[in-house]
């Protein structure tokens, strides 16, 4: 990787982590520059404005964490309710989902009512989790573990929800027990459609 390839890199990577803890209009693009130690003028060459760098962040940055942080995959040798309980249990592990939330959610409270860019494309991200979980739910009925009266669109609709709703609480409030006590009542709820 050559240095402006680095430089662009670095960027990201502080512009995340900034954005993540901060939110977007608390963030400034001095801070961002004097963490990463890059000029003004290195930015400029790869950004021309924050909303640009943001932008290519939550492209580059967020959506591939998103697909980490959420693992809405069915492992083959596990059941649907097991894959969400190992993808529960995954996100109770991560220390700042617990401490600071979803970094998409906060994203699109603070944005999309105010910039169509960031709407559609956080909105598009967010649909895509939706249908990831509405696919698994649809796998479960297909595969019988489910019976076919499971709205799978409305209970990946709530199953999303709640899960954001789980990890907006304040820090105080948010451990990583709290969030397995609560999803684990998202998997009870599950059972009432078992087959």
């Amino acid at each position: 990787m050559n240095k402006k390839q680095l430089t662009r890199e670095k960027l990201l990577d502080f512009t995340f982590d900034e954005v993540y803890v901060h939110g977007y209009t608390a963030t400034s693009v001095d801070t961002i520059l004097k963490k990463a130690k890059v000029t003004k003028g290195s930015m400029y060459h790869h950004f021309k404005s924050k909303k640009e760098l943001v932008l290519a962040m939550v492209k580059e940055r967020l959506f591939p964490k998103m697909d980490i942080f959420f693992s809405y995959e069915l492992k083959e040798e596990q059941g649907v309710t097991q894959s969400f309980r190992a993808t529960f249990l995954m996100v109770s592990k991560n220390r700042m989902l617990v401490t600071y939330g979803c970094p998409l959610y906060r994203l699109m409270v603070e944005l999309s009512a105010t910039d169509r860019e960031f709407d559609t494309l956080l909105s598009t991200k967010a649909t895509e989790m939706r249908e990831g979980i509405a696919s698994m739910l649809l796998t479960g009925i297909e595969r019988g573990e489910y019976c076919d009266s499971l709205n799978i669109h409305t209970f990946s609709d709530f199953m999303l929800n709640a899960i954001w709703g789980m990890l907006s609480l304040s820090p105080s409030l948010s451990s990583s027990q709290n969030f397995l006590h609560q999803s684990n009542y998202i998997l009870e709820l599950l059972k009432c459609y078992e087959n």
